[in-house]
């Protein structure tokens, strides 16, 4: 095999806040070449303006790397080799307030370019401009399970996508109140927005819904790469007793042609597990409908009203959400918590980013939290070693202390014995991501 040819990368960095002829160009490029990196179509010219807005209502911040030494009939010799995309969202950790994170999306890296360290600068980089600018965590959703634990993510919620067998209606255990109507989406536009607000500050584990995700769940485009209008959504509004909206289903037919008559559900929001469980009553109980397929959080409840349990099918377990603490005191300090305790938490960190020994003082549901230096230690608390994988695993309680120390993946360093400190980090149920990025 002859040697690499030689690379010479520039990265430009754009910021998509104030508009300008060359930034709506560079957003244009930006698209094309993500959505050739990951496989999908480009939208028609005429939809690029729309594209255009969804950017700058994100205030995406993108960058991309081009090898200004790509042999001339490359498609390279114009386009970038690398796309990198962030912006600012809300997470529901369990706190008072959500807490701010810095979403990475739209990561590709040209085949004839992976394995040449540019994933690796370009994250690098970013994380420390994340941390610079006061982000507690950064986030993203991963096309690929075996690439970010380098950088120190790690799976911080899971859905399972389902099959509802609904050939004679979906019956329940007990009667779910409130009423489900059908909607016209384009209508609904303002009562969608503040119902995805409601939802994400009752949903443990959701991070903000975005204008793309607006326009997504009421139909406007079924994807970045095509902008196009989903055939045949159907959309229904669940209103509680009181006459309050507490939920949003929009959903799909696949047709007859189809071995089996189901219903697809395209976006489902709620403030509550009353609201959601309506909405799927509303599904099953479609005429001539034979199933349902969905989403929902791993210990589903809806799985447990079903008068039949075996109703619910599970697809697949899928991870979604995935997290990287980049400010140890700031994002646990606005994470929720259900039990008291006193604990050291010595954090290993490869990138160098949140290395060092913690204190956490938890008392009423709030932390607090103290980079402690090496000496000062006290010496009637616990300690715990772990990495900085394991610490963001801890976040969102996907993992927890015992089970961290039963496998190997943490240590006990002090010689106290084990107490309620275990359970520091447990939540009262698991988060659920319904919106991805």
């Amino acid at each position: 095999m002859g040697h690499p040819r030689q690379l010479d990368l520039e990265t430009r960095t754009y910021h998509a806040v104030e508009r300008s002829a060359e930034l709506d160009e560079a957003i244009n490029l930006f698209h094309r070449a993500t959505g050739i990196g990951f496989y999908e179509g480009v939208p028609e010219e005429a939809k690029f303006s729309t594209l255009q807005e969804l950017t700058y209502s994100q205030q995406m911040r993108f960058s991309m790397v081009f090898d200004l030494a790509a042999p001339p009939h490359s498609r390279h010799a114009s386009q970038p080799v690398h796309t990198y995309g962030t912006f600012p969202g809300l997470l529901n950790a369990g706190g008072p307030q959500p807490v701010p994170v810095h979403k990475i999306s739209a990561v590709t890296v040209a085949p004839a370019y992976r394995r040449r360290g540019i994933l690796s600068r370009q994250i690098t980089a970013d994380l420390e401009y994340a941390r610079q600018a006061g982000f507690a965590l950064a986030a993203l959703t991963a096309s690929e399970a075996t690439i970010y634990g380098r950088y120190g993510f790690e799976p911080a919620t899971y859905q399972t996508r389902f099959t509802l067998k609904c050939s004679h209606g979906l019956k329940f255990r007990v009667p779910v109140p409130g009423e489900v109507v059908e909607i016209e989406p384009q209508d609904f536009g303002p009562d969608y927005a503040r119902l995805a607000v409601r939802a994400l500050e009752a949903t443990f584990g959701s991070v903000d819904s975005t204008e793309y995700d607006n326009g997504f769940a009421l139909g406007r485009w079924e994807s970045w790469e095509s902008l196009e209008q989903p055939k045949n959504l159907r959309c229904a509004a669940y209103y509680d007793e009181t006459g309050e909206l507490s939920g949003f289903a929009a959903y799909k037919f696949d047709g007859w042609d189809e071995p089996t008559a189901k219903l697809t559900v395209h976006k489902l929001v709620a403030t509550s597990t009353v609201a959601r469980l309506k909405l799927y009553e509303y599904l099953g109980n479609h005429d001539l409908v034979q199933e349902v397929q969905g989403q929902g959080p791993g210990g589903d409840p809806l799985r447990r009203v079903l008068e039949n349990v075996r109703d619910y099918h599970v697809r697949s377990v899928d991870d979604v959400l995935w997290l990287r603490v980049l400010d140890v005191v700031a994002a646990f300090e606005a994470r929720g918590y259900q039990h008291d305790g006193r604990l050291l938490l010595g954090v290993g960190d490869r990138m160098g980013v949140v290395a060092g020994t913690y204190l956490f003082e938890v008392a009423d549901s709030r932390a607090t939290v103290s980079l402690v230096q090496s000496g000062q230690e006290p010496a009637d608390v616990p300690r715990v070693d772990l990495s900085e994988r394991e610490l963001a695993g801890l976040y969102l309680g996907t993992v927890t202390l015992k089970d961290l120390l039963d496998t190997g993946r943490a240590e006990l360093e002090s010689t106290s014995a084990r107490g309620s400190w275990l359970e520091l980090f447990d939540v009262a149920g698991e988060g659920f991501t319904p919106h991805g990025f």
